[in-house]
């Protein structure tokens, strides 16, 4: 689960939550409520930003959609404004291109907006096309913060966004 906290554009923390349960959906979502709860406390955000999920009929896809309403869920129980997009839409604000892959949007992130990210976007690149491509769930995480800074918050002065 790629995790980005923003303050306006400013970054203050990415990373990867890896949630180990994937077998046991109860243990999954209380595994992912801990996380989800310790990072609100920690941050004390102010915005919640999800990506939308969309349902393919399997097992995985469905408990996915599960932790989606559930992270929805702690969001509005902690009274934050929650906003949803889809991969595409963000690909496209960011890259400027409705076709752009994760990876375009990684390059981008990391050449534009954080140059400091540079390492981690040439990491993945480098990697072979079937390995899992780890950083790259961070990316999008930073990519649906700077949308939803950008697009619905107007660009202005914000309180933090996880």
């Amino acid at each position: 689960m790629g995790i980005a906290v923003l303050e306006n554009t400013n970054l203050i923390w990415r990373g990867i939550k890896a949630l180990k349960h994937r077998k046991i959906s109860h243990r999954f979502l209380k595994e992912a409520r801990k996380i989800i709860l310790e990072l609100f406390e920690d941050y004390e955000p102010y915005v919640l930003v999800l990506e939308k999920t969309f349902f393919v009929q399997s097992k995985r896809s469905s408990l996915l959609n599960v932790l989606t309403d559930e992270i929805k869920h702690l969001g509005k129980r902690k009274g934050l404004r929650i906003f949803e997009y889809a991969p595409t839409t963000v690909r496209k604000f960011i890259c400027q291109d409705g076709k752009a892959t994760k990876m375009e949007t990684a390059r981008i992130i990391a050449t534009r907006y954080y140059p400091w990210l540079y390492y981690d976007y040439a990491k993945e690149k480098g990697k072979a096309w079937f390995k899992e491509k780890y950083w790259l769930h961070a990316f999008d995480a930073i990519a649906l913060g700077l949308m939803c800074y950008y697009h619905d918050l107007d660009g202005k002065i914000a309180p933090r966004v996880t």
